[in-house]
């Protein structure tokens, strides 16, 4: 299997140069490794010439995700693509453990391991709902979920568990995405974060990242993952995401760059022609009751802004 490394990055040198040394290291070594860098004083040859393992390149591009994964796709050589956010951890025997993965199942096209990131001081790669509460104004409002269902009996929440267990990993009729089933080796989800993912280089020159996203790409993944024909995700294979604070948007901002995203693509995208605009805005109007009953301004503003975009957009038919 030939695969290049394909990583964005932005200010951000010690985290690239941290991503290196893990590359270097890896059972299965790559090709190539092309760093796409948009930083103010950008990495220089001498930064990285003495590391061990495959070669690196470096691209120049001005700051925007999109376009600087879109650019190293487009010059690696490898017929699969490690498409890896800057900020990873990688264990030695990831991408081996996804190369045996193919091997067994030809036909895939996409597939990742679990992404682990800190929550809590914890290491977690989902959000499982244990709040009948909370399950039920997810299932009212449409909502997106990121975990198994586990909540005790009562509430009718044993109804609902079943109801998810029925439909499995979908996108919603709000077009946010509800993965709860999580079991087995290895489970096929329609969406999923990207940013440590072994992609064939075909579908993504077929599916690029849409460069008319922000510049820090908020929700370009889901605009890649519907296009593919589910993406695979093996369990014995993770990352650490370490969540690098520079560059880095804030919360309120990035949950309303993420439903700009979405909106985007549910008016653009034959992928999601079943989704229905009352549904999805009905889901804002979810999350903004969601926030302000929370105590949480900052969030609750922003899920306003989104909702009051989104009316206004469907009043004007764009």
């Amino acid at each position: 299997m030939k695969i290049s490394v394909v990583i964005p990055t932005y200010n951000r040198p010690d985290h690239v140069l941290q991503l290196l040394q893990c590359l270097a290291k890896s059972v299965l070594q790559p090709v190539e490794v092309i760093i796409v860098d948009a930083s103010e004083h950008p990495l220089q040859p001498a930064d990285y010439a003495g590391f061990p393992g495959p070669a690196v390149h470096c691209l120049y591009t001005r700051p925007a995700v999109c376009a600087q994964r879109n650019a190293g796709i487009a010059a690696a050589s490898g017929e699969w693509i490690f498409v890896c956010d800057d900020d990873m951890e990688v264990p030695p025997d990831y991408l081996s453990i996804l190369c045996d993965y193919t091997t067994e199942h030809t036909d895939v096209v996409a597939l990742s391991g679990l992404v682990l990131q800190q929550e809590a001081g914890q290491w977690v790669d989902m959000y499982p709902l244990v709040s009948r509460k909370e399950l039920w104004l997810k299932y009212i409002f449409g909502l997106g979920i990121w975990g198994g269902v586990h909540c005790k009996n009562g509430w009718g929440s044993s109804y609902l568990q079943r109801y998810y267990a029925r439909k499995g990993n979908h996108i919603a009729a709000s077009g946010w995405p509800v993965l709860t089933d999580f079991s087995g080796a290895a489970f096929v989800t329609p969406v999923w974060g990207l940013g440590a993912s072994l992609i064939k280089k075909e579908w993504l020159l077929r599916l690029p990242y849409d460069e008319t996203l922000d510049q820090h790409g908020i929700g370009d993944n889901y605009g890649v993952s519907i296009g593919l024909p589910g993406i695979h995700v093996v369990q014995a294979a993770f990352v650490y995401h370490h969540h690098a604070p520079a560059q880095r948007l804030q919360a309120p901002v990035q949950y309303y760059n993420r439903v700009m995203a979405l909106d985007h693509f549910i008016r653009t995208r034959p992928e999601l022609r079943a989704v229905s605009r009352l549904a999805f805005t009905w889901s804002l109007l979810g999350n903004f009751f969601i926030f302000f009953t929370a105590g949480k301004g900052p969030m609750a503003r922003m899920a306003f802004r989104a909702l009051r975009h989104t009316l206004k957009a469907s009043s004007h038919g764009t």
